[in-house]
């Protein structure tokens, strides 16, 4: 693989890197409506302790931070091209 080749597969994975943890923390919510919530609505016992609202936050947190980064970045070069022009 070449040095371009390389730096562009890093870029493209730095760029969408960000689905990941929204992803988990979209994950996270489903199973606290799933394991937590749905069987407090059926009256059944709740046998779980993960805390599934605070995973999700942190990976929200960690998403939007990434996300903010990335169109900061890309952003920037935008600018930068223009001004070449």
């Amino acid at each position: 693989m070449t040095k371009t080749r390389g730096f562009r597969a890093l870029v493209a994975l730095l760029s969408a890197g960000w689905v990941v943890p929204m992803w988990l923390g979209l994950r996270a919510l489903l199973d606290f409506l799933d394991l937590e919530v749905w069987p407090r609505l059926l009256e059944r016992p709740v046998g779980n302790s993960f805390p599934f609202i605070d995973f999700a936050r942190e990976c929200f947190a960690v998403g939007f931070a990434w996300l903010a980064l990335v169109v900061l970045g890309w952003a920037w070069v935008g600018v930068g091209a223009l001004r070449r022009r």
